[in-house]
């Protein structure tokens, strides 16, 4: 009995799903209890009474990033996503900077905000490395090579 294993496509996006899903859900606490989130995050102080706002923009941040994974997730175009995990990962490795510039743990930068920014680059090199889907027939052929071409923008006369 053979079993056929999942594909590297198969494999990166259920990892982009996942993180989309556990970055969203860390935003979301994030707006609902800043205060208890803060310390996780590595700096060896967060902001507090009025500075206490700027717990809600990561919380933003954080779902504003999940959601924009699940939706072109569900666009089905791996390739895209591939490039959007490359490009979202910018964020947790940001994170691991500011962490160590700012005096907190070096574990914490690295354990969690560099960990998270590896896990980020696999999925969308995984997602980026498979095999290219191709056309099935005239038809499909056509439809590929039009939404690969150029958008060409014309000046609209008055």
């Amino acid at each position: 009995m053979s079993t056929k294993l999942p594909s590297r496509a198969t494999i990166g996006t259920v990892l982009s799903v996942i993180g989309a899903l556990f970055i969203a859900y860390v935003g979301v606490m994030y707006l609902l209890a800043p205060q208890s989130m803060a310390p996780d995050f590595g700096l060896p102080t967060w902001p507090r009474g009025e500075g206490a706002g700027f717990l809600s923009v990561k919380g933003i941040r954080d779902v504003a990033s999940g959601l924009v994974i699940i939706a072109v997730a569900l666009t089905g175009n791996r390739r895209v996503l591939g490039w959007v995990m490359l490009a979202t990962a910018l964020t947790p490795i940001g994170d691991m900077f500011i962490v160590l510039s700012s005096g907190g743990a070096p574990a914490t930068a690295f354990g969690v905000h560099g960990a998270t920014a590896l896990a980020v680059l696999a999925a969308g090199a995984l997602l980026l490395t498979g095999p290219r889907p191709q056309p099935q027939d005239a038809g499909d052929k056509a439809s590929a090579a039009r939404q690969a071409a150029p958008l060409h923008v014309h000046p609209v006369s008055r």
